[in-house]
């Protein structure tokens, strides 16, 4: 007589835990292959040095220290937890340190989604979810304050999924938004997530079905501690006009849209690469997945508003803009996942015999194992990954590897530029090359503008593109959009100017007898005003 799942021998019990720990372990390997390429996120060069600042004046700071065209301005630096963090494993391990953290927490991603089922619950869905998942997850992978957000995101995710079983966890979300609130600008996600399953919790009291009696109270109260956790911080009420601010700012201006590439929405993406493109295939998949699971539970009567809610949400903040998806991702997931172990759960109704006749009895179904083919999709993606054929179809030059992309980032003309005889303001372009001066220089050298949006205005953002359109197409009154004043010398900045696509650029500045070249590297060159350059004995080179 053959064994069922619960008269499975010992033997064969151990040969289906190895190979459920298999798939796990292959799983979370792809996640940690994806997330370990060498660091290529400027941005994390402003933070590294906002968080030592932090930790050398024992402070947050209250107004902009690395501009000279919005000095004084008030700088709310709602990440100064996540820079401080970075700032001490930057201090250890240096860029490699940073990168093994992104790659640890995709592991921990994908993990949290998982440990949030049960323990017996099918590998399949989280398999197939997870291949297209970590891809579309993989393009926002980067050591910025939004990888903290994500991770607290799935925080949030896990405890709210499941408050019907475990209400008392709901008391570790206000900790929770204290951690969120002073790291990065999505804070107000905590408080939206809450809002959803209590709409889902009163829509069921409504329909007078039942709710875990030891669940109300909990929920009802963690709501306004969120609300309160969200004023622990040291700037206050203003961390919610930031919010606000950005919001209203990102929403009416097609101007950071059309020149910030994270900025532009998926239709923006698609009339500019077409579909061919793996984080784009990726997002499509990844909404099928998420659509077709309500679907499902529908069929099955385990429709969830709460599901529902935060997945249209993350659709349409995911639609926006690209930076987005990884949000998209990681709620797209606990929908999907919760939406089939839903249906799993759901009581099947046995057929009733006809009178007079007997059932036979059933024959045990013989179980087919999954796993190996699971396995081989997992290794094709490993495959697909390691081989850099992943990314040499997104037309990027990423690889596997630790420590920082090499001749991406320009420290040589950065550090170049720190030297107390050049100039005290400096124009960096492109501007993403700003945050690597910052951290070079720190506050002795002010920038025109850096990539801080929630600081620079958007119309010092219309002057740097004025200036840089000017040189790109041989406009003479170009200076006029940084307002530089040849009547004052002193105030003249010196010019970062990358290579590659903007050649065209240095060779424009190289025909200008008002400049001169003083310094090239293999990622740079800088340019000074020609006088300066005279009086300081800065010999001209070539490019």
């Amino acid at each position: 007589m053959p064994l069922n799942r619960k008269q499975a021998s010992p033997g064969a019990s151990h040969r289906r835990d190895l190979w459920r720990v298999s798939v796990i372990a292959t799983l979370l390997f792809l996640a940690l292959l994806l997330g370990t390429y060498p660091l290529t996120d400027f941005d994390v060069w402003w933070h590294l040095r906002s968080g030592e600042l932090i930790l050398q004046n024992r402070a947050v700071p209250r107004v902009d220290v690395f501009t000279y065209s919005n000095a004084g301005r008030p700088w709310i630096d709602i990440y100064w937890f996540f820079q401080i963090i970075m700032a001490l494993l930057y201090r250890a391990g240096g860029a490699s340190a940073l990168v093994i953290v992104k790659a640890l927490a995709a592991v921990g991603l994908v993990a949290f989604t998982l440990g949030a089922r049960r323990r017996d619950a099918a590998l399949g869905p989280a398999v197939v979810f997870w291949i297209p998942g970590l891809i579309l997850l993989s393009g926002r992978l980067n050591e910025r304050p939004e990888l903290f957000s994500l991770l607290f995101l799935s925080g949030f995710l896990v405890v709210l999924g499941q408050a019907n079983e475990r209400p008392r966890r709901l008391w570790l979300l206000p900790l929770l938004q204290i951690l969120w609130v002073n790291s990065h600008g999505f804070f107000m996600l905590g408080p939206l997530l809450w809002a959803a399953l209590a709409a889902d919790v009163g829509l069921q009291r409504l329909k007078k079905r039942d709710v875990p009696t030891d669940l109300m109270r909990p929920l009802a109260m963690v709501g306004p501690a969120l609300i309160l956790s969200c004023f622990l911080n040291p700037y206050g009420w203003d961390v919610f006009r930031l919010f606000l601010e950005q919001f209203r700012k990102l929403a009416s201006s097609d101007l950071y849209r059309a020149n910030i590439g994270e900025l532009r929405s998926i239709g923006d993406f698609i009339s500019l690469m077409g579909f061919n493109n793996p984080y784009l295939l990726a997002f499509f998949v990844v909404l099928v997945f998420g659509l077709a699971s309500f679907v499902w539970a529908g069929l099955h009567h385990r429709f969830s508003v709460f599901r529902a809610l935060i997945f249209g949400g993350a659709t349409y903040l995911g639609w926006q803009a690209t930076r987005n998806s990884g949000f998209f991702t990681l709620i797209s997931a606990m929908v999907f996942l919760g939406n089939l172990d839903d249906t799993a759960q759901a009581p099947t109704v046995a057929p009733v015999p006809r009178r007079g006749r007997r059932t036979p009895p059933e024959k045990p179904k013989p179980q087919r194992r999954t796993e190996p083919v699971l396995l081989g999709a997992l290794a094709l993606a490993l495959l697909a990954v390691a081989s850099g054929r992943l990314y040499a179809w997104a037309g990027e030059g990423r690889t596997i590897g630790l420590g920082e992309r090499p001749n991406w980032f320009a420290h040589e003309s950065c550090a170049f530029l720190a030297r107390p005889d050049m100039p005290e303001r400096m124009v960096a372009f492109n501007l993403s090359q700003a945050g690597v001066c910052i951290a070079h220089a720190g506050e002795t050298r002010k920038q025109f503008i850096d990539p801080r949006l929630e600081v620079n205005s958007e119309e010092t953002f219309a002057r740097y593109l004025a200036a840089l359109r000017g040189l790109w197409g041989g406009s003479t009154d170009w200076e006029n959009a940084l307002q530089i004043d040849r009547s004052r010398p002193e105030e003249i900045p010196a010019l970062l100017v990358e290579r590659g696509i903007l050649s065209r650029v240095i060779d424009r500045l190289m025909h200008d007898p008002q400049w001169r070249c003083v310094h090239a590297d293999p990622v740079a060159t800088v340019f000074v005003d020609a006088g300066f350059a005279e009086a300081r004995g800065l010999a001209a080179v070539s490019p």
